[in-house]
């Protein structure tokens, strides 16, 4: 399934939490996943759960520190 993460469209598996995603974004920039992630909200600006569940279309922000 297809979410987006500050605007970048990644492709994640069925069943992916939020920490699988940022995985992937961060592999897709090419630089390794902070051990101190980054607080994450959603498009209505909620913080999620690093093992929240996903559904298509989710949209998800890091919010800069």
């Amino acid at each position: 399934m297809k979410i987006f993460i500050d605007n970048m469209e990644v492709s994640v598996h069925t069943g992916a939490n939020v920490l699988d995603a940022l995985r992937i974004y961060y592999a897709a920039l090419g630089k390794k996943t902070p051990q101190v992630l980054p607080e994450i909200t959603d498009g209505y600006g909620n913080t999620v759960a690093t093992d929240g569940e996903l559904s298509e279309g989710n949209r998800l922000y890091i919010m800069k520190s």
